[in-house]
Formats: structure tokens, C-alpha cells, sequence
């Protein structure tokens, strides 16, 4: 198996909703102190590659396909940027639309 971890140190869509809906203000989405997920991987048994430039992103994912027919986990931890893109759900801090008549009448209680 490979996995591969985005690590862009925060919680990215949560913080563009603090950003949008909170005035810039934001707590708890910054992720500075997190362990390093491919030592983790290597802790536990399984190979783990850091991969900071976009240059290594191919050899890396040619060997952890190699180490994956060989029946070896590999986890990349792929270094990105902090840019903040849009959450996943534009409507998460909205209220919710009923469109069955059935939940209609409870909506406007």
C-alpha cells in the first residue's frame, strides 16, 4: 500500500472558513508542531519518504510503487504550500435547505 499525506500545516479549509466568516480571525488551524508523518512511518515498520520539491514527487512515487510490489507500505509526507484554497463546503456555517416537504415543516419551527 502507498498513502500519501499533503502536509500543508494547517487545517486549510477550516481556516479559510475562520478567514471568510470570522473577520481573520482563527484559532486551532495551524499545524506547526506536528510530528514528522514519515517518521511516524518508519516507527511503525512501513517506509516513509519527506518530499519537499515537486521534482521528487515522481521518484518517489516510482519507488514507493516498487516497495509496494515488494509488499512494502510506504507513506510520502508531500511537503505543499500554505495558500488558502476554498473550504470544501461553501454552505458549512450556513443553515441548512429543506427540500423534502416532510423536513419543511420542522425548519420553520
Amino acid at each position: 500500500m502507498t498513502a500519501v499525506v499533503f502536509n500543508n500545516g494547517q487545517w486549510g479549509a477550516e481556516k479559510k472558513n475562520h478567514v471568510d466568516f470570522y473577520a481573520n480571525r482563527f484559532i486551532g488551524v495551524n499545524l506547526d508542531r506536528q510530528p514528522s508523518w514519515a517518521a511516524v512511518a518508519k516507527a511503525m515498520g512501513a517506509e516513509g519518504v519527506r518530499v519537499e520539491k515537486t521534482s521528487d514527487v515522481g521518484p518517489a512515487l516510482r519507488d514507493a510503487a516498487q516497495a509496494q510490489r515488494e509488499g512494502r507500505t510506504t507513506v510520502l509526507e508531500v511537503m505543499v504550500t500554505r495558500e488558502l484554497g476554498d473550504p470544501f463546503r461553501r454552505d458549512a456555517l450556513s443553515l441548512p435547505v429543506r427540500h423534502l416537504a416532510k423536513y419543511k415543516a420542522t425548519a420553520a419551527k
